[in-house]
């Protein structure tokens, strides 16, 4: 039995191998349908493992022959460190103290910590550290990052900076790194001039530099530029122990080292520590293959569909010679295995050939180097088993339907109608129904089978109410003209070829619209974390001080010469702005006391904080509640999201007031507010009479007013801090839209800062920009090379922006997904249409033989082609909306418990997405199909 069982097998596979040397074509396009999903990730699972580094790896490529990275947490007290395998580490202060700050710490002090014999030099882990010259570019003026370290020292050498090109500087020159060398045009002896207000200063370059871990950096480094290392680069005459680490603990400072990032991490409660977005990123990426495998299945499966319809005689003939049904579908079948096999083994093979060749370019993408190429074997390999199974989930629903063939009807070359399509209708309704009620268990109990089982009964269920749609739709038919209505009785008639084919229409596009959806939600949420202060598109000119004031006077050191900076600025723009009109928009801060010193001792070191507040009754319940349990909380801010009063963000709390915009100009009030009409007047009003406008209606008393909160506290030098003296100012208020005025959420009128006691900022100045040009990209550019620049002897450096809250990176990646998704649905519904035209060529034939005009055939592939993209886009965008729905909930979970609340991902539609794979695909396909068919066929006899 057996043996018998295994010869089977091999013929099964024999014949499956001959059928594909045969059709070459066809075999091709098979495993070209199963292979192209299945390279994407070959690509990204070789790319993602070569561009990864394990956390010693990372501190290896950071610290190099050095022993570790050491910073100051909180110099003086003890610490307690809980995570060590990263530049990041998590520590707590074992005594809290709010009322005491962090000193600073010396080199000298640092070292008098470290084993004898140990050796530091500055160091940071991010390049940007906020120090920046002023350079000349062959444009004009640019920002150039500078890093202030003496590559003299051989430590830096041991951490990995590498010479392209070159040597260390040595008196006044500098080193570059390749990108700021390319950026500014120069090499190696070349000069540099550096800009400081009226004055230069040439340097010459003696090297480019790369650091391994930032090599799209774009900066330079010398000696004598400012230090902003965050810490220092440690090396010890022995290995660095975690008996060291923590007695640098107890003395604040936190410590990165290549032995110590096996320790295992902690929490506070003495437990292990564990990142809360783990297990709903497991989820996600659990979703996301089964939503892989799905669209692999669903794209690959017509073929090995309308190829088994294309040899139902070759079945025929081998159940009249005694195949029996199971022999005839192990026979398709093995060609779904072979084929898969073929497919994952070349998309593995391909892969890693094209990581390994574009290394480079990877590099150049992550922006630091890679190890080697690796290429994640595990998962190579379960690509392949997937790939197989894909193959063969293509090819049983062919297989079963091969199997079932009437014999006598297929050597004859007739095809028998089918009926069923109400059955397979209550079968998918049916399965549609399971996979929404999955979803809703899975997210409820939290469980990525149901999750994974939604996704896959949706689409299922959706593949199965085709044929009953196709039956539904083929009744409109007799509304239209002959060549869609030929279209849709066509499809109605074949279902078994129109069905699968837009079965693959739908994988592809379900894929595409839940990771657009999810792209645009993010995009959603990056947003709002924006501080919206100007409209979309408001040109404004910011002129800041840069001056320093003495401290003990509280006076500038030089006069601040304002009035310069406005007119030198005011020509520039004029240069490139027509019908120039510059608005100033007079801007306040918070007073160092609020106005409060003759309430305290002529001598005391006071500092004063305000915050608008909220009366007691429209305070969120949340911060009424007792929140000493997770579960406690949890209750809490499932509470708060049920209270309306309970709308404050992360965004938009807890930040103070600064340059808040101080004017009863109704063009200012119009434009911060976006008011107009009698609002507008209402709002003047309001601020004319004293007042203020609020962005937080809750705010608002019911006497309409807002009261501010001001807290006056006394530094002392030894002993306990009093406690703050507080002080209510109350003002006449409206409010507007919750979404303006910035994090401080306040407009205020002259009046009301006056009772503030707010100053004019003596930091900056702003005004709007009002001209009749159209500020696009290349004038935006020129206005802003004139302007980023030093003014008014060096005493005001000025700003030009144009208020833009798009993100364009997150779009063009919207439009990417959209155009994969457009080519694979394109290839996918002409390949479809393509075999369903040649399963029909015998009816075309006929058609041509009694009459009917040339032209008739390309209409009708055309139709056929529009039909099956518009069905397949419409249902693959109705499942990939459910998806995202399922991703959406497990990436809002980690989220939930949080107040104030984090912008959750929403609903936010991508329309150029839907535009392009419900418009502009059909479309396309239609104008290929008329284009690419042939008009005349050869006339050749009907079998009967």
């Amino acid at each position: 039995m057996g043996s018998r069982m295994m010869a089977g097998q091999r013929l099964a596979f024999r014949i499956a191998r001959r059928e594909a040397l045969r059709y070459k074509g066809r075999s091709v396009l098979s495993i070209a349908l199963l292979g192209l999903p299945l390279l994407g990730v070959a690509i990204g699972a070789s790319a993602y493992d070569t561009a990864s580094l394990s956390p010693e790896e990372t501190a290896v490529q950071y610290l190099g022959e050095n022993d570790a990275f050491i910073e100051p947490a909180f110099p003086g007290e003890p610490i307690t460190q809980y995570t060590w395998d990263s530049e990041y580490p998590w520590w707590e202060l074992e005594e809290y103290d709010e009322d005491k700050e962090p000193r600073g710490i010396t080199h000298a002090e640092l070292l008098a910590e470290l084993p004898v014999g140990s050796w530091a030099v500055p160091y940071s882990t991010w390049n940007d550290t906020g120090q920046q010259v002023q350079v000349e570019t062959p444009d004009g003026l640019g920002d150039l990052a500078v890093l202030g370290y003496d590559l003299s020292d051989p430590t830096y050498e041991a951490a990995g900076f590498e010479y392209l090109e070159g040597s260390s500087p040595v008196r006044d020159e500098v080193v570059l790194s390749e990108d700021a060398a390319s950026h500014l045009e120069v090499g190696v002896g070349d000069t540099i001039t550096l800009v400081k207000g009226a004055a230069t200063e040439e340097h010459e370059v003696s090297g480019i530099v790369e650091i391994p871990w930032d090599i799209n950096g774009r900066f330079a480094i010398a000696p004598f530029f400012p230090d902003g290392s965050s810490g220092w680069l440690v090396d010890t005459p022995e290995e660095l122990t975690h008996e060291d680490a923590l007695a640098l603990n107890e003395a604040g400072l936190s410590v990165w080292a290549t032995l110590l990032v096996d320790t295992p991490p902690t929490s506070p409660d003495g437990g292990t520590y564990e990142d809360p977005m783990d297990a709903a990123m497991l989820t996600i990426f659990g979703l996301i293959v089964v939503t892989v495998i799905m669209e692999v299945v669903l794209l690959a499966g017509p073929a090995f569909a309308i190829s088994a319809r294309r040899r139902t005689r070759e079945f025929a003939l081998m159940s009249a010679t005694g195949a029996t049904p199971a022999q005839i579908r192990h026979t398709v079948l093995a060609g779904g295995i072979l084929f898969g096999l073929i497919a994952a083994l070349t998309a593995v093979l391909v892969g890693i050939g094209v990581v390994a060749l574009g290394r480079p370019l990877l590099e150049q993408l992550v922006g630091h180097r890679t190890p080697g190429l690796r290429v994640l074997p595990w998962l190579q390999a379960g690509l392949v088993a997937v790939a197989i199974a894909t193959g063969l989930l293509s090819a049983l629903a062919a297989a079963v339907s091969a199997s079932r063939i009437n014999v006598v009807a297929a050597l004859m070359g007739r095809t028998p109608g089918r009926k069923g399509s109400k059955r397979w209708l209550v079968v998918g309704l049916a399965m549609v129904g399971g996979g929404v009620a999955a979803g809703f268990a899975g997210i409820t109990i939290w469980n990525l089978p149901l999750m994974a089982g939604a996704i896959v009964l949706l689409q299922l269920g959706l593949v199965a109410c085709t044929p009953a749609l196709l039956a539904l739709t083929a009744k409109l038919g007799r509304w239209l003209p002959l060549s869609p209505r030929m279209a849709l009785r066509e499809a109605g008639r074949n279902r078994g070829s129109a069905a699968p084919a837009i079965a693959a229409v739908l994988g592809v596009v379900a894929g595409g619209m839940a990771l657009s959806l999810t792209v645009a939600a993010d995009n959603v949420r990056a947003e709002s974390r924006y501080e919206h202060l100007l409209p979309q598109g408001t040109a404004a000119l910011t002129l800041h001080s840069q001056v320093n004031w003495d401290p003990e006077t509280d006076e500038p050191e030089e006069e601040v010469r304002w009035d310069a900076a406005e007119l030198e600025a005011e020509t520039r723009l004029g240069q490139h702005l027509d019908d120039l009109e510059l608005v100033r928009v007079p801007i306040s801060d918070v007073g160092d006391v609020c106005g409060r010193e003759a309430d305290f001792e002529p001598d005391a070191d006071l500092y004063c904080s305000m915050q608008l507040t909220r009366p007691d009754a429209n305070m969120c319940s949340y911060w009424d509640a007792e929140l000493t349990t997770d579960e406690a909380v949890e209750a809490a801010v499932a509470e708060a999201r049920d209270d309306p009063r309970c709308d404050e963000t992360a965004q938009s709390y807890g930040y103070g007031f600064y340059e808040v915009p101080t004017s009863t100009d109704p063009k200012i009030v119009a434009t911060y507010t976006e008011l107009e009409g009698d609002e507008l007047d209402a709002a003047v009003a309001v601020l004319e009479g004293g007042g203020v406008l609020v962005s937080d209606p809750w705010a608002i008393t019911d006497e309409g007013t807002v009261v501010f909160r001001q807290e006056v506290s006394e530094y002392v030098e030894s002993g306990p801090e009093p406690e703050p003296t507080v002080y209510e100012v109350e003002v006449p208020a409206m409010a507007v839209d919750k979404h303006l005025l910035g994090f401080a959420r306040v407009f205020l009128s002259p009046e009301a800062a006056e009772q503030l006691a707010m100053v004019e900022s003596k930091w900056s100045h702003l005004y709007l920009v009002e001209t009749s040009t159209e500020i696009d990209g290349p004038v935006d550019e020129a206005v802003s090379a004139a302007l980023n620049t030093d003014m008014a002897d060096g005493t005001v450096w000025s700003q030009f922006r144009v208020t833009d809250y798009n993100d364009l990176t997150t779009f063009y990646i919207m439009l990417a997904v959209a155009a994969l998704c457009a080519l694979i649905t394109l290839g996918s519904t002409a390949v479809s249409t393509g075999l369903i035209i040649a399963e029909q060529r015998r009816d075309m034939t006929t058609l041509g033989a009694v009459g009917a005009a040339p032209g008739l055939r390309k209409r009708f592939a055309m139709w056929q082609t529009i039909m099956i993209a518009v069905f397949g886009a419409v249902l693959g965008t109705i499942a990939g909306v459910i998806g995202y729905a399922l991703i959406r909930e497990a990436l809002n979970r980690p989220m939930m418990n949080q107040y104030p609340f984090e912008t959750l991902y929403g609903w936010e539609l991508p329309w150029a997405n839907f535009g392009i794979i419900l418009v502009a695909v059909p479309v396309i396909a239609a104008i290929g199909a008329l284009v690419f068919t042939r008009a005349k066929l050869p006339s050749e006899r009907r079998l009967t």
